[in-house]
């Protein structure tokens, strides 16, 4: 054992001296403006003072947008909530054999695909100085975003609250996920409503967290901007994913699993694969970022486009994995990766493949327009100057 790692695991370094270690860092930070913040931060990280304003590599860049790209859209969009309806409209007009399975009235179905198709259309949809609904408050946009869930590429959104104490569960399916519309990590995953509900610890716990995150503004945490001024609110959306079967082998109380034991519910709930399209000029060049099995043997596989290991990796070294099986849907993955990441120089478009399930294999997650928040290595290092040359930053 070397003689940090001696000092890191002595008990009076763990219980005392870091955790001071940890106040007066973060008395320090607070007293900074974002971009003494940002380059403090980033000089802990990569070890060198950077020039945001004269960005060049992939991380330096993000942090430049975040410093300086103030761009109103990236609040709609870091939006939960409001990025359905640019999701919405920008796929109105995407055909898939699934897509007329989303609504039980066919004509409802094409109506509403039509107003979505006309926001897409219109020269003002992502103008912030317009009526555009991605700038509105979101207390006006109630009946529209439940209207999204015409798109058959977006969960199930079944309720919109203020607070914990707004949920109606009566009125909820018996699988759900409620999650924090203005934020990251705000989720709860329920995939048995009665469970939940009889599991008063799991259930207080639950609706403590989703309260803090709630009366949290995101942008004290990690000095993001566009999450500043974005309206919180809690949303409850279909779960995705499966119960999975436990394996014989496993010790597990039967009894409770039969029951629907909260906790043994939530163990054995698998969520589907999850492709990261790091999307560079709209589509001209990206790497797609898988992540499967999340919650129990989490593995995380970076790919080119030609489905090859990507030359580096995010915070681990992608060399040696062995190469995921090939989409059969990559095709449609790609075209819907490009169509929402065509208003951006860099984008993030996260989708959800769920190669056999019908009606619909692909839900789009998320947009995100900060990987990282500028804070992940690339290993090797020449990797974020490789990645920062396909980023052709737009003035």
């Amino acid at each position: 054992m070397s003689f940090k790692s001696f000092v890191r695991e002595n008990p009076i370094y763990k219980h005392y001296i870091l955790p001071m270690r940890k106040k007066y860092n973060a008395y320090i930070e607070s007293k900074l403006d974002d971009e003494a913040y940002f380059i403090r931060r980033h000089k802990k990280i990569f070890g060198y003072t950077p020039d945001f304003k004269n960005p060049q590599t992939f991380n330096e860049k993000i942090v430049h947008r975040i410093l300086y790209d103030r761009n109103p859209l990236y609040t709609a969009l870091a939006d939960k909530l409001k990025a359905r309806i640019y999701i919405a409209a920008k796929l109105a007009n995407l055909d898939l054999e699934s897509e007329a399975t989303c609504m039980s009235k066919a004509n409802q179905s094409k109506e509403l695909k039509e107003k979505f198709q006309a926001l897409a259309d219109s020269p003002t949809f992502l103008d912030p100085k317009s009526s555009s609904p991605l700038f509105a408050p979101i207390d006006t946009l109630t009946q529209l975003l439940f209207d999204t869930n015409v798109c058959p590429f977006l969960p199930k959104l079944y309720g919109i609250y203020k607070s914990v104490e707004d949920i109606n569960f009566d009125e909820l399916p018996n699988s759900f996920v409620l999650k924090t519309n203005h934020d990251g990590g705000g989720v709860v995953i329920v995939p048995n409503k009665e469970a939940f509900l009889r599991d008063s610890k799991a259930f207080r716990e639950a609706m403590e967290k989703l309260t803090k995150h709630l009366n949290t503004n995101f942008y004290t945490l990690f000095r993001e901007w566009h999450y500043k001024d974005i309206e919180p609110r809690v949303f409850a959306e279909e779960l995705l994913g499966e119960s999975v079967q436990i394996p014989q082998t496993q010790d597990l109380d039967s009894q409770k699993i039969e029951n629907g034991n909260f906790h043994t519910s939530l163990q054995n709930f698998k969520v589907p694969d999850d492709y990261k399209f790091h999307c560079f000029q709209g589509l001209r060049e990206y790497y797609v970022q898988l992540t499967a099995n999340r919650f129990t043997n989490h593995k995380r596989t970076i790919l080119n486009k030609e489905w090859k290991l990507a030359p580096f990796g995010f915070l681990y070294d992608n060399t040696n994995r062995p190469i995921p099986p090939k989409p059969n849907d990559l095709e449609y993955l790609e075209n819907i990766s490009f169509i929402l990441s065509k208003a951006f120089d860099y984008v993030r478009i996260d989708l959800y493949y769920r190669p056999f399930y019908k009606p619909q294999k692909i839900i789009v997650g998320e947009i995100t327009l900060t990987h990282g928040g500028g804070t992940e290595r690339c290993i090797p290092n020449e990797w974020d100057a490789k990645l920062g040359s396909l980023w052709h930053m737009k003035n």
